[in-house]
């Protein structure tokens, strides 16, 4: 039995789902039973994946862990060398996949560069901060972080003063981007025709703002195989340790003891304002609509958008009237709206 341990606040994020149907699928697929832990970590869990994105939630879990002799495996999009702390990581090469985005930028005729909507509790967003500024060259001009302290709109008030200096935007990911485009669109429509706008983490939104972003997508599934991979390999082999594969100092061969009870892992505080943002949360649940609907509720979507009848939409979609409305109970539940009429709103907003 393995245990899937997430970080809570991430955990309610479309990529933390993505990473959590990867992995499970591949332990599916290999039959490794598997148990989400909260605060507790039963004696009987042969390894422990942590899908996480706080940068001090995931030191200070890691480190519980270790002191009950168990050394996770961290996914995430990018896992900075924690001193201290023994964990095996699968995550994206933000190096590589940062050095060739500048190429594809410089391409394209871009000098002026602005990483907007970076997350300071985010260990991926300072990651591929650090190697923007490493990989800068004479052929950039200029490369400036704007941060999102939890508040997308303070961001942009912060990048609006300064916007005709840029000619390239890499947002820390889709929401920021859309946030981005929808207030550009409100009050400055010229920019958008001359700056690059590029996204690193794809998200379905984007979709309705594919003409304005360019989004780079995760292969979610690989991250699933990759941390199956070393949680085998351990089992077979006790010394390996490190981010990917590392041969670590070795007593005996002896393979790691696991924890003789259970370890309680006390609560630690998240810093990690970036979910609090209204306009963020907003955008999220919108996501999460469009990625949960099937073909029969996108319709749906577009038919209340257009003020479609029901009659009309029974009729699209080879329903009864019945269903539909049952659909659309759903899509409000699934919303968190308190009607129809204020799902229909939150819609508009982000939905063109």
């Amino acid at each position: 039995m393995v245990g899937i341990l997430l970080d809570k606040k991430y955990s309610n994020s479309i990529w933390c789902k993505n990473f959590y149907n990867g992995l499970t699928e591949r332990l599916r697929e290999k039959r490794i039973p598997f148990c989400e832990i909260t605060n507790t970590c039963p004696k009987d869990i042969d390894a422990v994946f942590i899908i996480a994105s706080d940068t001090e939630w995931t030191k200070s879990t890691i480190k519980q862990l270790n002191q009950g002799g168990i050394a996770p495996i961290l996914l995430c999009n990018q896992g900075e060398n924690i001193p201290g702390c023994i964990y095996n990581c699968v995550c994206q090469d933000i190096n590589v996949s940062i050095k060739n985005l500048l190429e594809k930028i410089k391409s394209n005729g871009k000098k002026s560069i602005a990483f907007y909507g970076l997350n300071p509790a985010s260990i991926p967003d300072n990651s591929r901060a650090e190697s923007l500024l490493f990989f800068k060259d004479e052929s950039i001009n200029k490369i400036t972080i704007f941060e999102n302290n939890g508040s997308l709109n303070n961001c942009f008030e912060n990048f609006y003063k300064v916007a005709d200096e840029y000619d390239a935007i890499i947002c820390a990911n889709d929401f920021a981007a859309v946030s981005l485009v929808t207030k550009l669109q409100a009050v400055r429509p010229e920019l958008l025709e001359k700056i690059f706008i590029v996204s690193c983490s794809y998200s379905k939104i984007s979709d309705c703002y594919r003409d304005k972003i360019f989004s780079l997508e995760s292969n979610y599934a690989q991250y699933g195989k990759a941390a199956v991979y070393i949680y085998e390999a351990f089992q077979k082999h006790g010394y390996l340790s490190g981010l990917v594969v590392k041969i670590a100092w070795n007593f005996n061969n002896e393979l790691p003891k696991l924890p003789s009870g259970n370890i309680i892992i006390s609560e630690t505080h998240n810093t990690d304002s970036f979910y609090d943002d209204p306009e963020l949360r907003e955008m999220l649940i919108v996501d999460k609509l469009l990625t949960l609907s099937d073909d029969t509720d996108k319709k749906i979507i577009n038919s209340l958008l257009n003020n479609t009848s029901y009659e009309d939409m029974a009729t699209e979609c080879f329903l009864s009237i019945n269903a539909i409305k049952y659909r659309i109970k759903n899509l409000i539940n699934d919303s968190g709206a308190f009607d129809k009429k204020q799902m229909k709103a939150l819609l508009s907003k982000y939905i063109k």
